[in-house]
């Protein structure tokens, strides 16, 4: 499951957004990657060139879900079920990472689309299980910069692909190009109501107010997502101010975001939002919201983080809260 949107607010700030949807519990904690830091993957060591921020979890070494990095470029990887396609084996001459280390690499070496358009053919993702997890996670990622560009990375065919990203947003399967075609299917959405029409004599009108949002699809699969989320990010007002524009963009995750019992899998795991991030790539803040909480809880990058030897975690009250507004 997942959702991600970009969204560029009235101020010029540009953001990368996302629900983390998963069955399995992650237990991430929103992390600061340093500048220099040695991380192990599977075939050698590797160090990054930049520090970034995102949640993560270190399982042996971190595997981070999204993250914005020193430069401004930011990235979300979603599940790409029965459409990824990786390597059975390492290939000599390339960087070979597990499809959970490319994050990892991206944000520690890439600074811009443009350098991400040259050097992705450096990199050849291989079948190679995330650890704890014991399976080889299907995943595409959606990739933004401080110019707003953004574009979509797919292995559909065994080789990473980027594709531009005309609506800046992704979900899960198909891949990206059937979902910007399913988009035509949603001709008649519009935010103001549909004139009164006659059939013969007889007049027919809306019932009220939001005629033009019928048919726009509200389930939780993933075209469904996609096309809801595509509507509500090129119209919703995002305001004048940073803080507006953050506020705009958990409106928007709020009509993606799956609460807990609603989607059971197969195997009866509940497939639930567990957190909500925004990536402000213009002044490199994260924004987190856990599932159990209404508060957001923010973090920006800075020089004493970016320059530290190891990781920092940082620890969050998951508790929902209320203002008692009797005790003022």
């Amino acid at each position: 499951m997942c959702t991600s949107l970009t969204l560029t607010c009235h101020a010029g700030h540009h953001f990368l957004a996302r629900t983390m949807d998963f069955g399995f519990q992650l237990e991430g904690r929103p992390v600061v990657i340093p500048r220099n830091y040695t991380w192990r993957r599977e075939q050698e060591d590797q160090s990054t060139t930049y520090g970034f921020i995102g949640t993560g979890r270190n399982l042996g070494e971190y595997f981070l879900a999204e993250g914005v990095n020193e430069k401004g470029l930011a990235v979300a990887e979603l599940y790409f079920l029965d459409e990824a396609q990786y390597y059975a084996e390492p290939q000599a001459g390339k960087v070979n990472l597990a499809p959970h280390e490319f994050i990892m690499w991206l944000l520690g070496q890439i600074e811009s689309i443009s350098e991400l358009r040259e050097r992705i053919t450096e990199i050849q993702l291989v079948e190679e299980a995330i650890p704890v997890m014991g399976f080889i996670p299907p995943l595409h990622f959606i990739v933004t910069d401080k110019t707003g560009e953004t574009v979509v990375l797919e292995s559909d065919s065994g080789e990473m692909v980027v594709k531009d990203n005309p609506v800046g947003v992704m979900t899960n399967s198909p891949d990206f190009g059937w979902h910007l075609k399913n988009l035509n299917n949603y001709l008649s959405i519009q935010p103001t109501n549909f004139a009164s029409k006659k059939i013969g004599d007889y007049a027919i009108k809306p019932f009220g107010q939001g005629s033009g949002t019928f048919g726009l699809p509200g389930g939780y699969t993933s075209p469904e997502r996609f096309a809801r989320a595509t509507f509500l990010r090129a119209l919703t007002d995002t305001g004048e101010t940073v803080e507006e524009g953050v506020n705009a963009i958990f409106k928007i995750l709020d009509n993606v975001t799956i609460p807990k019992g609603v989607n059971i899998k197969d195997d009866g795991a509940i497939d639930y939002t567990q957190y909500r991030a925004a990536l402000d790539v213009t002044e490199l803040t994260y924004y987190f919201n856990p599932y159990e909480s209404q508060e957001v809880f923010k973090i920006t990058l800075d020089e004493a983080l970016l320059n530290k030897t190891e990781p920092t975690e940082f620890a969050y009250d998951a508790t929902f809260k209320a203002t008692d507004l009797n005790a003022r």
